[in-house]
């Protein structure tokens, strides 16, 4: 059975509760546990068009919140792609831009949840504007620099001591394809659409710049390949350099 971490939070709430409670008027619930969480939830009747609806308004507040150019930071990883449909439409509902995404460890691989399988151990830092300047080359949908993206990213964990599994470069390929629809959604999107026809958009977009059967195949590439190129190699590598304003 899939334990959500809003589930698992009452385990360390009781605890919290018989210390907090009788000084802190948050810890008179007798739960964490409440109708408005912001969830996919089988159990509790809580599908994906809800957590979109939810997330867009969460993010179109923060974006209200931000001054001109002010970044909006988050970080996120999972397996699968439609986990990130929620995560574009809520960007692009709130008219944000990820100007960048960037690798960042995140849990141990040693933990029971992980351990022994393909789930990644890093996340994606989403870096998200208003209004700003990005660099062209990040945002070129070819196959070709979605590779040399990966690269970078996956050269630079090992910079770090990570040792990249493709878990991990299946994730950061996702959060590009993420960025990537973003920006070339934004011209003609519709916020007033329902939500699943927002996650329709999106996941066609995604699939226009790498088809879902070829992401787990270039993720398992590139970390085949990473034995062979060393961070200079990557970053020497022919790319456009121009900036665009948006």
């Amino acid at each position: 059975a899939n334990v959500q971490y809003a589930e698992l939070m009452d385990f360390c709430y009781v605890w919290l509760k018989r210390h907090l409670a009788a000084h802190h008027g948050a810890f008179a619930r007798v739960s964490t546990r409440t109708g408005a969480e912001l969830t996919v939830n089988q159990t509790e009747g809580r599908d994906i068009a809800h957590f979109t609806d939810g997330l867009s308004q969460v993010f179109s507040s923060f974006a209200r919140a931000l001054k001109p150019g002010g970044p909006f930071v988050f970080t996120y990883h999972h397996n699968d792609l439609t986990a990130y449909l929620p995560i574009a439409a809520a960007l692009l509902d709130a008219s944000l831009v990820c100007t960048v995404a960037l690798p960042c460890p995140a849990e141990m691989g040693a933990s029971i949840h992980i351990s022994g399988t393909r789930s990644s151990v890093v996340d994606t830092i989403f870096v998200c504007r208003s209004t700003g300047v990005i660099r062209a080359n990040d945002f070129e949908p070819s196959m070709q620099n979605l590779k040399q993206l990966l690269r970078i990213d996956l050269v630079q964990l090992q910079q770090a001591k990570l040792k990249p599994t493709v878990g991990d470069a299946r994730c950061l390929l996702l959060g590009h394809l993420t960025r990537l629809a973003v920006w070339y959604l934004r011209p003609e999107w519709n916020p007033s659409l329902l939500a699943g026809e927002k996650l329709v958009q999106v996941k066609a977009k995604i699939e226009e710049f790498c088809p879902m059967a070829q992401i787990g195949q270039l993720a398992d590439e590139i970390v085949a390949g990473l034995a062979e190129i060393g961070l200079f190699a990557v970053l020497m590598e022919e790319r456009a350099s121009y900036d665009v304003s948006f």
